[in-house]
């Protein structure tokens, strides 16, 4: 049924069981399966260039990432399953997802739904409903 499923964290407060449900389908459904990481990048303290604090900001972003990403890795590797990662740091958290799940041809996004403060609850719900509108996809929200 699901030949390409991906995990997307876009949260940074999230939970292992967007990852597992993934894992689980996937080996139930003997699909490829990617873990997508996709946070804000944040914007230099100048508008025209990054001073060296922003550099090392964006550094840190990404070592920290990179370090999430090969935990899920080696949790999917006990399991017994390969699985591809990829990370942005964007502007735009829904349309990276969207180009990704177009790219990919994935056929069903897991995205978990931690619990969040009410402004970042409405702002996740955008993020969702954007991915949803415009990839063409499945779409499984694991609420906590």
């Amino acid at each position: 049924m699901f030949k390409k499923i991906a995990v997307a964290i876009i949260t940074p407060t999230h939970t292992k069981k967007s990852f597992e449900m993934g894992l689980g389908l996937a080996k139930k459904h003997d699909a490829d399966l990617s873990v997508i990481e996709c946070v804000y990048k944040i914007p230099p303290k100048f508008y025209f260039f990054e001073t060296k604090s922003d550099k090392k900001i964006t550094e840190t972003q990404i070592t920290k990432i990179k370090d999430e990403l090969k935990k899920w890795k080696g949790l999917a590797l006990k399991e017994g399953l390969k699985i591809n990662t990829k990370f942005a740091l964007t502007d735009s958290i829904a349309h990276w997802v969207i180009d990704y799940v177009k790219e990919h041809k994935i056929d069903l996004l897991v995205v978990d739904y931690p619990k969040l403060s009410m402004i970042e609850a409405n702002h996740h719900d955008d993020i969702i409903n954007q991915i949803h509108h415009k990839a063409h996809c499945h779409i499984l929200t694991m609420k906590n």
